[in-house]
């Protein structure tokens, strides 16, 4: 079993993964955290003592941050193909993401995690004001439009999808996760017929592929 969460930056999605490996006590892969390790081994420090990261790193979408998702990819291929269930979490749930768990053969659950465009402006712009350059880009990107919800849906070809709200700013509410997860692993389906039991908690049906 592999819960793949995707979501647009500032959505909460992290979170939501986070508190989703912590309560089914599974690793948790993030492509952010494999970026920040990747950049640490290139790094250098500073006159003033303070760690400096590569000009790549700040590149949203850039080299580093091509180079986490393939080690990303490879790590979640490896614990998939080795019987390991886990969160992996990555704004756009990658094809090559995808089929590397498919061909592990884990049952995969989507997590969307959305939030109402107002508060990821809010957490953005929060963010920015931080100064990271990353944090600018991405509020950039967003007030041009560029962000929109459907570019983070989950694809087609997962066994089943889970929208998750965070616009509240409540504690992550993975219960349906959970029930997600409990439904996926209930007993083998015979036949063709739909999955029973609360697969999704969004229309349409969860997409469920060819055994």
């Amino acid at each position: 079993m592999v819960i793949a969460v995707c979501g647009c930056p500032g959505a909460g999605k992290t979170t939501v993964a986070s508190a989703t490996a912590g309560h089914l006590g599974i690793p948790f892969l993030t492509r952010d955290a494999i970026k920040t390790g990747l950049a640490l081994s290139s790094a250098s420090v500073g006159e003033d003592g303070r760690v400096r990261l590569a000009g790549d790193f700040h590149v949203a979408g850039g080299p580093v941050s091509l180079r986490a998702e393939a080690v990303m990819v490879g790590a979640a291929r490896l614990l998939a193909a080795s019987g390991v269930s886990l969160v992996v979490e990555s704004s756009v749930l990658s094809h090559d993401l995808l089929r590397a768990l498919l061909a592990g053969g884990s049952r995969v659950l989507a997590v969307h995690v959305v939030a109402r465009e107002a508060v990821i402006g809010r957490r953005l712009v929060a963010r920015a004001a931080g100064g990271g350059a990353i944090d600018q880009q991405l509020l950039s990107l967003f007030q041009q439009g560029e962000m929109r919800r459907s570019i983070f849906a989950p694809p087609e070809g997962v066994d089943a999808v889970v929208e998750v709200d965070t616009s509240d700013d409540a504690a992550p509410a993975i219960e349906r996760v959970v029930a997600a997860v409990v439904a996926l692993l209930g007993p083998p389906r015979t036949g063709s017929g739909p999955p029973t039991g609360p697969a999704t908690n969004r229309d349409p049906e969860p997409v469920t592929r060819e055994q």
